[in-house]
C-alpha cells in the first residue's frame, strides 16, 4: 500500500514538474501544438498533463485520453524509454492480442528505436491517425520504476513533421533534460 502511495505521488510530481515545460514548448514557433505527458498502461498511455494553444485550431486531447502503444509518438516514446525485457514484454502481449497487426506492430516499434537512436526523439507523422503528426521523449520517474512519455504535435494541416522536427525536436529534449534535473535536482 505505502509502495502505491509513493508511486501516485511520484506521478503527481512529475506531472508538476512537466506543465512549465509544456507551457515553454507551447510557447514555440507554431501557435498550434499541443504537448503532454503521459504514462503507460497495458498497450496504450494515458495522458496526465495536458498543455493546448491558444488557438481555435488545436488537438483536443485532455488529460485522460488513451494513445495506442506502437503508434503515437508519446507511446512510442515509452517504448523506447524502457529496459529490453519490458520493451520485448509489451511487443509479445501486444503481438498475443492483435496477432493480425503483427508486421505493423514490428514496424512501429523498430521505426521508434531508428528516429530515437537518428533524431533522439520519436516521431509518429500520420501514423497513428493520419490527421497528427508528433513528436516525443521518454522521461524517467523520480524513483526510476516508470517511463513517462512527453511530446508535442498537433494538426497535420498546421503542424508539419519539418516544423516539428527542426523547431521542436531540440525543445523538447532539454524539456525532458529539465524534468530530469528538477526531480533529481
Amino acid at each position: 500500500m505505502l509502495a502505491l502511495g509513493f508511486s501516485a505521488l511520484a506521478g503527481m510530481e512529475i506531472g508538476a514538474l512537466a506543465k512549465q515545460e509544456m507551457r515553454k514548448l507551447c510557447s514555440g514557433p507554431n501557435p498550434y501544438v499541443t504537448a503532454a505527458l503521459a504514462e503507460r498502461h497495458r498497450l496504450q498511455v494515458i495522458y496526465m498533463a495536458v498543455r493546448r494553444s491558444n488557438q481555435a485550431v488545436s488537438l483536443t486531447m485532455n488529460v485522460g485520453a488513451r494513445l495506442p502503444l506502437f503508434y503515437s509518438a508519446i507511446g512510442r516514446a515509452v517504448l523506447v524509454g524502457m529496459q529490453a525485457d519490458e520493451r520485448e514484454e509489451m511487443l509479445q502481449l501486444a503481438m498475443r492480442e492483435h496477432p493480425e497487426n503483427e508486421t505493423v506492430i514490428r514496424q512501429g516499434l523498430d521505426e521508434a528505436q531508428e528516429d530515437f537512436a537518428r533524431y533522439g526523439f520519436t516521431t509518429s507523422f500520420g501514423k497513428w491517425r493520419k490527421e497528427v503528426n508528433g513528436i516525443a521523449v521518454p522521461v524517467e520517474a523520480l524513483d526510476g520504476d516508470r517511463i513517462y512519455g512527453l511530446n508535442v504535435g498537433g494538426p497535420s494541416f498546421l503542424v508539419s513533421p519539418e516544423i516539428l522536427v527542426s523547431e521542436y525536436g531540440s525543445r523538447l529534449i532539454e524539456s525532458a533534460r529539465m524534468i530530469g534535473r528538477q526531480e533529481t535536482g
